[in-house]
């Protein structure tokens, strides 16, 4: 390169930079607002990595966690929503029983204080709403006796395969002031025992429908290999106010089998029906004839109860068995 042109060159650089004044207050202010600025940056995404950490962390924990209601409770409740107990020691399933708690009773009244217990299994289909006896004005009570009985047995069990007729001379009478009548029902096997009674009581509605240990309600009493043998026994109030107790019954000793169902109305009224595996003697002989299990279905022999053709009953006067 030739030297006078370098000379030139520097000279040249010199002379543009002699006057010139460099703004160092600016160029440092300058470099503190980007070092800020970025700063702010990387602990905003130092934040934002951290809360999406804490998000996929918190929704996991929440996966496995039951929901929790928050609302208030309603001043309509009238007791806790568990199903009652079952009141044997040693309760056992019972076929054609599906133990499913059902609604809430919604009967007001002296009773309804003390609905603590609602009814553990789901509600069967209603019979008898449209009885023949019934009119616009009501029916006048009947005599709860072994013809009219029978007659509207035979009328609510129609479409079942099975003939209702007298069991035997009426003559069994437990002293406790109901009527009772004692038909055999026979569908093609052996006849077998079906045992309905109808009283009333004085005695208030149960208030707790957790033990209905007074009479009438009373499940069998345990007692091993001999006597009454109650397998499973269950209460509960209906949502019409009525209290109901169902058991079942294997009778070791006899070898008989039963479906008790029973219904005690607020005004006093009990129905307490059972139909038996065998056909039980009025004098006291073993059962004879006996199945494995009765021959009604468990659900439709609660239907059979529940119906509300029994609530035109009344017992016959004196009590015991009806006959007319």
């Amino acid at each position: 390169m030739d030297p006078d042109l370098d000379l030139e060159l520097s000279a040249m650089m010199e002379t543009s930079v002699k006057d010139l004044c460099v703004p160092v207050a600016v160029i440092v202010a300058e470099s503190g607002r980007r070092g800020r600025r970025r700063k702010l940056v990387r602990q905003l995404r130092i934040a934002g990595t951290t809360l999406a950490v804490a998000a996929v962390a918190i929704a996991g924990a929440n996966a496995g966690l039951p929901l929790i209601e928050a609302g208030p409770r309603t001043g309509t409740e009238v007791g806790p929503a568990a199903p009652a107990a079952p009141l044997s020691p040693t309760p056992t399933p019972t076929p054609s029983v599906d133990p499913t708690p059902r609604s809430s009773p919604t009967a007001t009244g002296t009773a309804g204080r003390h609905q603590s217990t609602k009814f553990p299994l789901e509600p069967v289909p209603v019979l008898g709403t449209t009885w023949p006896n019934t009119t616009s004005s009501g029916a006048s009570p009947r005599q709860f006796t072994e013809g009219s009985v029978s007659s509207d047995l035979r009328w609510l069990l129609a479409k079942q395969n099975g003939q209702v007729s007298q069991a035997y001379p009426v003559n069994v009478d437990r002293g406790d002031g109901a009527s009772a009548v004692y038909l055999a029902y026979a569908d093609g096997d052996n006849p077998v025992t079906v045992e309905l009674r109808l009283g009333r009581t004085e005695l208030p509605l149960p208030a707790d429908g957790s033990n209905p240990a007074q009479l009438p309600f009373r499940c069998g009493k345990d007692s091993g290999t001999a006597g009454n043998h109650s397998t499973a026994c269950l209460g509960g109030y209906l949502p019409n106010g009525s209290w109901e107790l169902v058991e079942t019954n294997d009778a070791r000793v006899t070898g008989l089998y039963s479906y008790r169902v029973a219904v005690w109305y607020p005004n006093g009224t009990v129905v307490d029906f059972t139909e038996y595996a065998g056909f039980v003697h009025d004098n006291g002989e073993p059962p004879s004839y006996v199945r494995e299990k009765p021959p009604i279905d468990f659900l439709l022999w609660r239907s059979v109860t529940e119906s509300p053709v029994w609530t035109y009953y009344v017992p016959v006067e004196g009590g015991g068995t009806g006959t007319g």
